[in-house]
């Protein structure tokens, strides 16, 4: 195997199956087959050759999680051409930008909503030639559905049956196999070129540590777009596993319940949120039921620490454990977390209660994976060891260096910040961490999130932040403090739990507005803090706290497609409640 079309011709050879992948069409789940599959990328691949595509050529995909994507994907490498991931979410403008950036010459898109996206900035993209909906509905003018390509690739499929192994033999390791577009923190998005090689050793070596198999069921929700769920995706199919996918972001709760999946891929916060309403419902019951949880957890977590179970556990397993995996589906072998650093807190709470989260660490540049734990001696708050050929490097400052075969080509279009990046043969990732001399990497902060006081003190925020976002009245936190005397946090409110703690306390209020002004709450919140930060210096510890009345999202611009925190963004919007933070 030496190109990701290849990841399929194996799985046809190798791993055959009736349900190769699993979607909900009209409300209903149904499975599609391997080779029913592998016929439907045949007919998209002879009729983009048909259309006149070639290699090289930058095939954009703006859609949500669906099997389209996949065969889309897939039928797009097999010519050699290079596939655009955009994520759904973002604007207009930055989908503009990026079809404008990579020269795109025909764009995938799924439904009418993200069709509007390019309706007008088509006009100004000289290069995109066509535009493919995957929505059987949508008629308008200048747009091929896609059940027009299976038809006209049908023909091509009965003509040159051999063509898609003919094409797909003759792909070089070395070209691009794809440009994905960061999310961008602090600046534009740069594309970052990933060949078949940095792909296909890269799901080598991440399979060489999971156990996965042919039996398994993954429940892909993380956005096709992100590397980490494609990686997944990709690695599945490697292994014959089925891919079942979610609805949508909002229905994954239910999907799990229906899929009863076997593993899956998340980021951290999707693992807080699972967390924090776990820990919720307890505090909404009885205290007997409090109790037997407090009991439980206590065991579950003395038995991850000391690696030994006994009757003990069995009792709160069998009591405690065994219910809320069953509301996770009941099936669930292991988590993968990735996209940022897991707090160590959120990680025991899942081995403790059965759940193992294999968090692992890498970049849309490392292809992605640079190291991860593995699932027989797993580290809980390291990311684990170097995989495959990658070797790690900690510069003078903390950054963490990586190279292997897993490291991009360059930014497309960018020699400057390609030289930036990649420099004596090491690519520079922009995260602080440590080595342990046992190799297992610990991510500590991002070398531009680092907060420098007035006094000179540097303060990693994300490990602060991340303990603080355990505390169940807080949804999110931002550390504030740059060239400032003191930190303070901007929180995103957990507006049920803070509601039920206020009414618990007959604390009377007219609405969330005036609850969020209350002095208990604030009082409240400030204890909570300075409970979780005892061990803390003082220069890290937070003084004064600002709450938000609204979520931070993609939509609004807090949050990067991957859910990270963009924080130049949110200090600029927020800026009036800082200043306030600091003016007494």
């Amino acid at each position: 195997m030496s190109s990701i079309p290849g990841l399929l011709l194996e799985a046809i050879d190798r791993h055959p199956k009736p349900n190769a992948f699993h979607f909900k069409q009209n409300g209903h789940w149904i499975d599609l087959s391997t080779a029913d599959f592998t016929g439907r990328v045949e007919e998209v691949f002879h009729a983009l050759q048909a259309l006149g595509i070639r290699a090289g050529d930058r095939l954009a995909i703006l859609s949500e999680n669906r099997v389209e994507w996949a065969i889309c994907d897939y039928a797009s490498q097999s010519l050699g051409a290079v596939v655009v991931p955009i994520y759904p979410t973002i604007a207009a403008p930055q989908v503009e930008a990026i079809l404008a950036d990579c020269g795109a010459r025909l764009i995938f898109v799924s439904t009418l909503d993200l069709l509007e996206k390019i309706v007008v900035a088509r006009k100004r993209l000289r290069e995109l030639t066509y535009v493919i909906a995957f929505d059987s509905r949508i008629y308008q003018p200048g747009v091929m559905r896609l059940e027009t390509l299976y038809k006209i690739g049908m023909q091509g499929a009965t003509d040159q049956p051999d063509e898609l192994r003919r094409r797909i033999a003759m792909l070089d390791p070395e070209s691009l196999a794809t440009i994905i577009y960061t999310s961008g923190t602090t600046g534009a998005p740069k594309g970052a070129m990933l060949t078949h090689r940095n792909l296909v050793s890269n799901i080598t070596a991440t399979l060489s540590i999971l156990p996965l198999n042919q039996t398994d069921i993954e429940l892909s929700f993380l956005p096709l777009s992100h590397i980490f769920q494609r990686h997944t995706d990709y690695a599945a199919m490697r292994v014959g596993a089925t891919i079942a996918y979610a609805e949508c972001q909002t229905s994954v709760a239910d999907d799990i319940l229906e899929v009863r999946p076997t593993f899956a891929a998340g980021v951290p916060r999707f693992f807080e949120k699972v967390r924090t309403k776990v820990l919720s419902q307890v505090q909404g019951g009885s205290a007997i039921r409090r109790g037997i949880f407090n009991w439980a957890f206590g065991v579950g977590r003395q038995a991850v620490r000391s690696q030994k179970r006994g009757l003990k556990h069995a009792i709160a397993d069998w009591l405690v454990f065994q219910k809320i995996r069953e509301r996770l589906g009941g099936r669930i072998r292991m988590f993968i977390s990735g996209g940022a650093a897991l707090g160590s807190e959120v990680a025991e709470f899942f081995f403790a209660i059965g759940l193992p989260i294999l968090e692992g660490y890498g970049l849309t540049e490392t292809s992605p994976v640079i190291t991860l734990n593995s699932p027989d001696q797993p580290r809980i708050g390291s990311v684990g060891k170097p995989v495959g050929d990658v070797e790690i490097d900690i510069a003078p400052d903390g950054e963490i260096l990586v190279r292997g075969s897993n490291v991009m080509k360059g930014y497309f279009g960018r020699p400057r910040e390609t030289s930036e990046a990649l420099r004596d043969g090491w690519f520079h990732t922009g995260d602080i961490g440590l080595l342990s001399p046992e190799g297992h990497l610990r991510i500590t902060d991002r070398k531009k999130d680092l907060i420098v006081t007035s006094s000179g003190k540097n303060v990693a925020p994300q490990p602060i932040e991340n303990r603080l976002k355990l505390v169940p009245y807080f949804d999110n936190v931002v550390l504030i403090g740059d060239r400032r005397h003191f930190l303070t946090a901007l929180i995103v409110p957990n507006m049920d739990a803070i509601t039920a703690w206020a009414r618990s306390k007959n604390i009377e209020f007219r609405d969330a507005a005036d609850l969020l002004r209350r002095r208990e709450l604030y009082d409240m919140a400030m204890a909570e803090i300075d409970r979780r930060s005892a061990d803390l210096s003082s220069y890290e510890r937070v003084r004064k706290v600002a709450f938000l009345t609204g979520p931070f999202s993609v939509d609004t611009g807090e949050l990067t497609p991957t859910l990270k925190v963009r924080r130049s963004f949110i200090e600029q919007k927020f800026r009036d409640s800082i200043e306030a933070l600091y003016a007494a």
